[in-house]
């Protein structure tokens, strides 16, 4: 798949772990690591979507255009929309947003979001896995999604969906009787798709569940939701997923 970019949003001030584009993953910044796995893709460019001109230099010589956007963006999403904007990027260019905490992103995976979205009618579109382990189902952190017979997403949830009334009465279970889907969070749409979702205010249910992309579906926009069996490793979100990641690349276990 080609005739796409990628975008990767990376702020400085990170809660959880500060300076989190600069923590050392495989001895180089992590925003570093992320841009060099997806140059690995199809895409036709890689762009880095930053708020720090420290960032930006930590990117000198990898072959990626880097756009300085605004310390304000409250999200990945705002970032992209407005290094859009700054760029004047066609409206229909194909964007596949990964995620600059996301140092172990498969190239694959850029790939068939880039695919799903432009071989489909869906507003964007992103990924998800098959859930293994019974009490991910139950586990909030782990955001499930159902879809129908095309690959169109109904909902996303921090609760388990779909509920199996009978098995799940009262307890967890030790097995599902439905397959439930973990929701990867990679997205691809279009640039004038991503401006649009950022100029929408936040829907009652985005508010609800803390999930960005229920504005999109409370607004009448389709996703589709390709079904991946190598699920990616998860980001990098606090000290201990950094170290955890570390310890992935000295085994080798991924490059």
């Amino acid at each position: 798949m080609t005739g796409y970019v990628v975008a990767i949003p990376a702020r400085y001030a990170s809660t959880r772990l500060p300076g989190k584009p600069l923590a050392s993953v495989g001895g180089m910044p992590m925003i570093r690591k992320v841009c060099l796995q997806a140059l690995t893709s199809s895409a036709s460019e890689v762009i880095a979507c930053v708020d720090d001109e420290r960032v930006a230099a930590a990117l000198d010589g990898v072959g990626v255009r880097v756009c300085l956007t605004s310390q304000e963006c409250k999200s990945g999403t705002d970032r992209i929309a407005e290094m859009a904007r700054i760029l004047r990027l066609d409206p229909e260019t194909i964007i596949v947003n990964v995620q600059g905490d996301e140092p172990l992103i498969d190239a694959s995976h850029i790939d068939t979001v880039a695919g799903l979205l432009a071989s489909g009618n869906a507003d964007m579109s992103t990924l998800c896995a098959k859930i293994e382990n019974v009490r991910d189902v139950f586990d909030p952190n782990c955001v499930k999604v159902v879809f129908d017979k095309r690959g169109r997403a109904l909902y996303f949830s921090r609760n388990p969906i779909p509920y199996e009334r009978e098995n799940f009465r009262d307890r967890v279970p030790r097995h599902c009787d439905f397959p439930h889907y973990h929701h990867i969070g990679i997205y691809g749409y279009r640039a004038r798709t991503v401006i649009e979702f950022a100029a929408l205010p936040q829907a009652p249910i985005e508010r609800s569940e803390s999930l960005e992309q229920l504005r999109l579906m409370y607004n009448g926009y389709s996703i589709v939701v390709g079904v991946t069996e190598t699920p990616p490793e998860a980001g990098v979100d606090t000290r201990e997923d950094l170290d955890r990641v570390n310890a992935i690349l000295s085994r080798g276990t991924r490059a």
